[in-house]
């Protein structure tokens, strides 16, 4: 058979030659190099580059002579002509074993290239170019008809061999490399299938993408398609981390040194970007400043110091106990105060030794779903983790920390109808939550999650006195995932109601909404317990820190900073001073104390003024009154305790220690002498456009090196606004308002007259536009609402405040459209609390308050995750009550993290000592590595799918529909049908 296999090749070259010689202008694809058993299939080209004559770069096997790639025994091409030059192939000594050409070992076996009639099927008969019947014929049954390959020009001339099944030998028959998986008609062949038939390589070349590898191995399990685990055949830099697939190419570094498809231990790995998962990309680790493939890899990071290397086999390159990444901790490949230095082994001491060092990091687990496309991090201590199913589908988890008593329950869905948003969300799924326990003192603030997806996170009190914890976490699953299995285990938590409820709702895109709510027990967290490990384990789950997608890979990282101590902030409290107001301003008077306590803890220098609903409005006596800045708890509290009155210069009906509230007596600063505001202000509410004239007044404030003033902002200074009010904004020029703005206006539907909502975002700023705020400063002031919540009555005089009563304040209900103070509200990224009750008030100033210490911390480089978060001090302001070696978590006395505006904050004696006190906190984050919000790539599972094209569909007149799950028509074919033609949409073709 050797011999007789040797045979027919040799004649195959000659008859081919003949072919060339009467006219046909490349009888093959190949140079001189094209008439044996290797066939010339190295197509004129310097064997692709690699070792030839056994080793496991070409040829194949051991049994195979070489590699799967050459047909030939270990002595393969034996000749001193072999291993690349145009000879190649095509001596009578390759291919020639005894175990080459038609024995077990060849010819199609997995071992050898994967793929039948390896080598060149000779035996099958010797293909004539000048054959009437080539059309129906594939000799070598590589599922391109003899005519298709001697006719078909794969570019400069280049044609595949008829009487060779993987012309280029890279070890892909030439139809699979085309995207042909159907035999020729007639024929008996059997043809690998295709399993990504539009991922189309080039089967004259052994390497399409010139990375140093050959198709085959890139495309290892040979089914045309680019897998997960392989790399990509048609991208020179799969990973795209500035080196190439394959070995180095002169000055271009690689990462397959030896080309086997395989990662060994020298090398890094070509389809990870972080071959070791320290956070710093193996490019900028070996110093690569030049991108290889510029065309595919857009997003390209150089080493910005590519003298100073790091091991990206190794993620603690110094052997300090600190990764190259935690020390790099801007990844950009060089050393910047006050980053560490990862090749100083010496430089992780002190606070950097304490918290960063491999051994001291705050460990957490993470659970993840494919399917849910849900990944969590959860502190060790939540022990029972279960799926939730419908049938064997995972829609998501339900979880219990058995220590301290919280449990959770995290799915993904499709969007509710009518919700475009997750405040949509949240509205929608709130009465599924609510069947279960009736809930009260919402509290809710929009922001963007650290990987760029809208979100709201809310908070609820639901009753429930007698139900267990567990319990109602399985209940909550019930009302949001019906028909589900997966519930905690049947023992009791021995924790009862009533219960805080911590939730989050992520709208990803339409078909792509996930929800997570926390439980825990409400006495355990709130008021004297708002500093219990169940709390933060709470809010770390909630506030987005805690939820990645399926996939989303970590790193470590070490920060040091200083904590400014100069951080500056003034408050402006907008209160309504209408006749319905005077228990909703006593309410906000007592949560008074706390709020500025809370602040007191901090660093921040903070100052707080007030102006009423009737500030813009002629004819009221606090019409253009600002109660000047202060930093008087007393006086804060004279102005909304009911009759305070100036007397001899102190407001009274409040303490007056500390410090005495000082008023000047003058209707210069309001009613009462600037004492209480009253309540006898103008009945059209206009809180909106109270709290744009008052900013338009006090801004753009005095210089940072100017004296401060009472009646004006500092520039210097972060600026916040909280409005409270029990009507929705009747607003309808700067200086005036109408009642329910105007005609066609009822309590509970906006007249026409009502000012454009969209003037007061432009004003304040939006968090999700790039435009500049309109306002003075030019910068996002936040404006948080402790108003009327959504769908409510308020304001009534007389109750059951409802429906039926009509003396219900003005506050359009949710089918009229949106409330207008809360719409500006969740458009600057505020806090959106409840007047409806004391209890309320206080719950929604308490989050006002924590939002504004979080957005004045220091914010971290990277997106933390909050249950990692550790943190050190050089010295602390009392070390008698806080370990600076390892800060507690604590608002009193410790660290507190804002996982919204990733931010930390230092509190009481865990200040630092002084200015230049060094801090240090080290966290795991996440690295956004998943581009699809449905999870995987978009059109991912669509037969057309293409990752090399843009619009991930292949070729022109396809793209990727508005739900990233189908390749359609795009318009008009996009735009390829000429003159005369017309696009056909339902085949999408031009016709």
């Amino acid at each position: 058979m050797n011999v007789q296999r040797w045979f027919h090749a040799a004649l195959l070259g000659a008859i081919l030659v003949a072919a060339a010689a009467c006219g046909d202008p490349d009888p093959s694809p190949q140079e001189p190099d094209a008439g044996a058993g290797d066939a010339g299939s190295d197509a004129g080209l310097p064997d692709a580059g690699f070792p030839d004559g056994g080793s496991s770069l070409d040829g194949g096997s051991s049994q195979d002579g070489g590699s799967s790639q050459d047909g030939g025994s270990s002595q393969d091409g034996g000749s001193s002509q072999d291993g690349g030059s145009s000879q190649d192939g095509g001596s009578s000594q390759d291919g020639g074993s005894s175990q080459d050409g038609g024995s077990a070992q060849d010819g199609g076996s997995a071992q050898d290239g994967g793929f039948p009639q390896d080598g060149g099927s000779s035996d099958a008969g010797i293909p004539d170019p000048n054959d009437p019947n080539n059309a129906t014929k594939d000799t070598d049954c590589d599922g391109l008809s003899d005519k298709v390959e001697f006719e078909t020009n794969r570019g400069n001339g280049r044609k595949t061999n008829p009487g060779l099944a993987d012309t280029d030998l890279d070890g892909l028959p030439d139809g699979l490399e085309v995207g042909v998986d159907t035999p020729v008609p007639g024929t008996t062949c059997v043809l690998l299938r295709d399993e990504g038939f539009l991922l189309k390589t080039d089967p004259t070349s052994p390497d399409s993408d010139d990375d140093g590898l050959l198709d085959g191995v890139e495309d290892a399990n040979h089914n045309g398609k680019a897998d997960d685990w392989e790399t990509h055949p048609l991208l020179k830099d799969s990973d795209c981390d500035g080196l190439i697939d394959g070995p180095n190419q002169g000055t271009t570094l690689g990462e397959d040194l030896n080309a086997n498809g395989f990662k060994d231990g020298n090398e890094t790995d070509p389809r990870k970007s972080d071959s070791d998962g320290d956070g710093i990309l193996d490019g900028v680790e070996r110093g690569v400043t030049v991108n290889p493939d510029p065309t595919s890899c857009s997003g390209f990071i150089p080493d910005i110091d590519p003298g100073t290397n790091t091991d990206p086999t190794n993620t603690d390159s110094d052997g300090d106990g600190v990764s190259d990444g935690a020390e790099d901790s801007n990844q950009n490949g060089r050393v910047e105060p006050p980053e560490l230095d990862p090749a100083d082994g010496t430089d992780a001491s002190g606070p950097v030794g304490q918290v960063c060092t491999t051994n001291n990091l705050r460990s957490v687990a993470f659970k993840d779903e494919q399917g849910p496309d849900i990944k969590l991090a959860l502190p060790l201590s939540f022990d029972e983790v279960t799926q939730i199913k419908v049938g064997s589908d995972v829609r998501g988890l339900i979880g219990y920390d058995s220590s301290n008593k919280v449990g959770f329950l995290v799915y993904r869905q499709p969007a509710p109808a009518g919700a475009s948003d997750p405040l949509g969300d949240e509205e929608v799924l709130r009465p599924s939550i609510a069947s279960k326990g009736a809930l009260s003192n919402r509290t809710a603030q929009r922001f963007t999650t650290w990987d760029g997806y809208g979100a709201v996170q809310a908070f609820y009190d639901q009753a429930g006195t007698t139900t267990d914890l567990k319990r109602r976490t399985d209940e909550l699953v019930d009302a949001l995932v019906p028909g589900s299995t997966g519930r905690l285990s049947s023992s009791a938590s021995g924790i009862t109601g009533n219960f805080r409820l911590q939730t989050l709702f992520v709208h990803r895109s339409a078909q792509s909404v996930v929800v997570l709510i926390a439980v825990t027990n409400l006495g355990a967290v709130t008021d004297s317990n708002q500093n219990s490990v169940a709390a933060f384990s709470a809010r770390d789950l909630s506030d987005g820190s805690a939820l990645a997608q399926f996939g989303e890979p970590t790193a470590v990282q070490c920060e040091r900073f200083h904590v400014a101590t100069t951080s500056k902030l003034d408050l402006l409290f907008v209160v309504d001073d209408s006749g319905s107001m005077a228990t909703s301003q006593t309410a906000l008077a007592t949560t008074a104390q706390s709020a500025v306590n809370a602040l007191n803890a901090t660093s921040l220098d903070w100052r707080m003024a007030m102006v009423t609903s009737s500030y813009h409005i002629a004819n009221s006596a606090n019409s253009a009154r600002l109660r000047p800045f202060t930093r008087n708890v007393n006086k804060v509290r004279a102005w909304l305790t009911e009759n305070s009155i100036c007397t001899s210069g102190i407001c009274s009906n409040v303490p007056t220690t500390p410090e005495a509230a000082t008023c000047s007596g003058s209707s210069a600063e309001g009613a009462n002498g600037g004492c209480w505001v009253s309540v006898t202000g103008s009945g059209t509410e206009g809180v909106l456009g109270a709290s744009r004239k008052a900013i338009d007044d006090i801004t753009p404030g005095t210089d940072a090196t100017a004296p401060e003033s009472p009646t004006l902002a500092r520039k210097g200074a972060s600026l916040v606004v909280v409005i409270l009010g029990d009507a929705d904004d009747q607003t309808s020029g700067v200086t005036s308002t109408v009642v329910n703005c105007g005609s066609g206006g009822t309590s509970d539907r906006a007249g026409s007259g009502c000012e454009p909502i969209q003037n007061f975002i432009n004003f304040f700023g939006s968090v999700s536009s790039p435009t500049t705020p309109g306002n003075k400063t030019g910068k996002l002031i936040p404006v948080h609402g402790i108003v009327c919540p959504t769908g409510a009555f308020c304001g009534c005089t007389t109750q059951p405040c409802d429906s039926n009563n009509t003396t219900r304040e003005f506050n359009p209900q949710p089918q009229y459209g949106p409330l207008r103070h809360a719409t500006v509200v969740n458009a600057s990224g505020g806090v959106l609390g409840s007047i409806l009750d004391a209890t309320s008030i206080q719950a929604a100033m308490t989050a006002i308050v924590s939002d504004t210490i979080g957005n004045q911390g220091y914010q971290t480089l990277k997106p933390p995750i909050g249950a990692s978060i550790k943190v050190a001090l050089e010295a602390v302001s009392d070390p008698a009550l806080c370990q600076a070696s390892n800060v507690p978590r604590s608002t009193v006395n410790g660290f507190d993290f804002d996982g919204s505006a990733r931010t930390l904050s230092l509190f009481g004696a865990c200040r630092p000592a002084t200015m230049n006190s060094q801090a240090v906190v080290s966290y795991r984050y996440w690295r956004n590595t998943v581009s699809d919000p449905n999870g995987g790539a978009p059109c991912e599972d669509d037969p057309y799918y293409s990752p090399v094209e843009p619009d991930h569909c292949a070729g022109p007149t396809l793209g990727c529909d508005a739900s990233d799950t189908q390749c359609v028509c795009k318009p008009n074919c996009g735009g390829t049908c000429s003159v005369g033609t017309q696009c056909n949409m339902a085949t999408c073709a031009c016709e």
